[in-house]
């Protein structure tokens, strides 16, 4: 049976596994993130893929960032990008890796891996929204990947969500994920956000007790289902701020299916609500004659990446 080597590369580590060619998982791993310079991001693949030469087809790698993924081509790379954007990662690797490699934006990765086994399988149009500490999506048109003519298409973070705004505050990535999220609630509560745990990207600010463990999501939906007003009050807005992005992305791309990932999406009550407004919001819409649309969870959360690259890697070489 054919096996790969599939690599995500996250700002903060480095998940790896094998995946066979029907996506069963084995041999998980992770190192830090090789974000010092080229040199240390090739050693980072070289020492891995030492330890797999001739087991392997190919490496299928995931990353952050504004992909060509037939070339090779980092226009801009997210957390590395100051060591590997304006590059070629395909000539970077060709003396270090004796297989084909492939690279996919790990947002579209994700979507890949939907459409390969998942929640997407079998839809012609479909759509991810991936809640991170940012947010992120895939579009699936016409049964393919669409990656746009700079290939930077499903990039919802950059989606406008305040009329005559240009703060970066009030675009999709800052009030949609969950930092954004999780600083509504601090400030709900009255709290300093940099004790939850949040993207320090997206906020800046000291701890007072830097040795207290940070205030985690699952915490807060705790507080949620513990009836907290304040917490309820941010929740309430932030289902808005997704669903108005769902509404639009709908509206859009008329998806067979729009399909929620991201670890919180293994929340049943965000899901749920998300369905309930969803459902709400479409049914006047009706009456122009806008076809339904299903809203459901990925079925892939943490490896959603890592099966992805493969299936990125199994059509960019024609398999």
């Amino acid at each position: 049976m054919d096996m790969y080597l599939a690599m995500d590369f996250g700002g903060t580590f480095v998940k790896h596994c094998l995946v066979d060619e029907n996506g069963q998982i084995s041999e998980r791993g992770q190192f830090p993130a090789p974000l010092g310079s080229k040199e240390e991001f090739v050693q980072a693949v070289k020492t891995l893929y030492d330890t797999v030469a001739g087991k392997v087809k190919g490496v299928a790698v995931s990353m952050p960032g504004v992909l060509d993924s037939e070339k090779g081509y980092a226009y801009a790379a997210g957390a590395y990008s100051g060591i590997l954007s304006h590059t070629n990662i395909y000539e970077l690797l060709k003396d270090t890796v004796d297989v084909p490699v492939s690279i996919e934006n790990d947002a579209k990765a994700a979507i890949l891996a939907e459409a390969w086994l998942g929640a997407l399988q079998g839809c012609s149009g479909g759509v991810a929204v991936i809640i991170g500490s940012g947010l992120g999506g895939g579009i699936i048109m016409d049964g393919k990947i669409r990656r746009g003519s700079h290939f930077a298409s499903g990039e919802i973070s950059g989606l406008m969500m305040q009329s005559g705004s240009e703060a970066f505050t009030d675009i999709a990535g800052s009030r949609c994920g969950m930092t954004g999220f999780l600083i509504s609630v601090a400030t709900a509560k009255h709290m300093n956000p940099a004790d939850f745990e949040i993207s320090m990207f997206l906020h800046e600010g000291e701890r007072e007790d830097p040795t207290k463990p940070r205030i985690t999501g699952k915490e807060v939906f705790e507080w949620l289902e513990a009836g907290d007003e304040e917490t309820m009050q941010a929740y309430k807005q932030w289902i808005n701020d997704l669903i108005m992005v769902i509404m639009n992305l709908k509206s859009v791309i008329d998806p067979d299916k729009i399909v929620i990932g991201g670890g919180v999406s293994r929340n049943p009550r965000l899901i749920s609500d998300l369905q309930s407004e969803f459902k709400r919001r479409c049914e006047p819409m009706k009456a122009f004659g806008m076809p339904d649309c299903d809203l459901e969870a990925c079925r892939f959360t943490a490896d959603a990446n890592l099966i992805g690259a493969v299936y990125n890697w199994k059509q960019l070489y024609g398999e």
